[in-house]
Parts: structure tokens; C-alpha cells; sequence
């Protein structure tokens, strides 16, 4: 055995919990095999590792228009972005009449059927930007875990590969004569 190369060799990932599974189980598979597997069969990892998807932000490509988590929560308005109403003219009492009351209650049903639709349609934006967001998240997950079965798959290949090829050979102690 070398002493240059690791026995175990579990690098530390900068990504999610999600992905370091995976990850860890896919180099410590490559660095034990570098003892147990013949040097024709090393060049199956790397293919293995390679198609992980990319740390950074833990997103396939086709995801990286969904804003990050963090800012699919609604954030506090600030005084500048309110839009400025006008100012406010009192009405004359001689000009408060029946017609003037029915006027304003009309007018204050439709502001709050408006405001009611206007949080309605809202919350069926952010709905879906979480919905679309933890599909992606879900989607990347399950790439990470098909990539780390197939490693597993191979390495139950070569495994038995190589118990079979010695159990093929013979063992030198019992071909030398007594």
C-alpha cells in the first residue's frame, strides 16, 4: 500500500447535507479503490464523479433563474417604495348627503375586494416560485442519489469480479506437493 494516498478520504463539501452523501460515498469508493480493484477498472469513478452536478448553489443550470430562498420571503416595504397618496380634501358637511354615504361605501367595498385579490394573486406567485424552487431542489437530490447508486452498482461489480477471478486462480499453497 502507498503511503501517499489516503486510506479514507473524505473531503469536506461546501454544498447542502443533501449532496455530501453522496459525495463522501463516491471518494471513499474511489480511494479504497485504489487498493482493492485492478488499474483497468479505475477509470469507471472518474466518469462516476464527473457527472455530478456542480457545487456551487447546489442548482442545475435550468434552475438559476429561481431566486434563492431567502429572498422568496416577502421583505418589509420600505417608505420609498410606497407609493404616495394624495392628499386628503375634507368634504363639506353640507355636501354629505345619502348619495355621498352609498357613494363611499361602494368605494370601500371594491378597496378591499381589490386589496383581497391583489394578496390572493400574491401568494399564488410566491406558491409557486417555492413550488418550482424545491422541485429543483428535489430534481437535484435525486441526481445526486441516482449518481451514487450507480457507483454503488458498479462497486458491487467489481467486487464480484474480483472475488470470482480469485476464486478462479489457484491458491499457491495447495499446488506445491507434500
Amino acid at each position: 500500500m502507498e503511503p501517499s494516498v489516503p486510506l479514507y478520504e473524505l473531503e469536506s463539501v461546501a454544498c447542502s447535507a443533501q449532496h455530501s452523501g453522496a459525495l463522501a460515498a463516491l471518494r471513499l469508493l474511489r480511494s479504497y479503490n485504489h487498493f482493492l480493484v485492478p488499474p483497468d477498472v479505475h477509470n469507471v469513478v472518474g466518469p462516476l464523479l464527473a457527472a455530478l452536478p456542480p457545487q456551487p448553489h447546489c442548482l442545475p443550470p435550468y434552475c438559476h433563474h429561481i431566486p434563492p430562498r431567502t429572498t422568496l420571503l416577502p421583505s418589509p416595504v420600505s417608505e420609498v417604495e410606497i407609493r404616495r397618496r394624495g392628499e386628503k380634501r375634507p368634504i363639506p358637511a353640507e355636501l354629505k348627503d345619502e348619495k355621498y354615504f352609498e357613494r363611499r361605501r361602494r368605494n370601500n367595498q371594491a378597496a378591499k375586494k381589490s386589496r383581497d385579490a391583489r394578496r390572493i394573486r400574491e401568494d399564488q406567485v410566491w406558491s409557486t416560485k417555492i413550488i418550482a424552487w424545491r422541485a429543483c431542489i428535489l430534481e437535484q437530490e435525486n441526481a445526486s442519489l441516482r449518481a451514487h447508486v450507480s457507483a454503488l452498482q458498479q462497486e458491487a461489480l467489481t467486487l464480484r469480479s474480483l472475488l470470482a477471478s480469485r476464486d478462479e486462480t489457484p491458491d499457491p499453497s495447495s499446488t506445491t506437493p507434500d
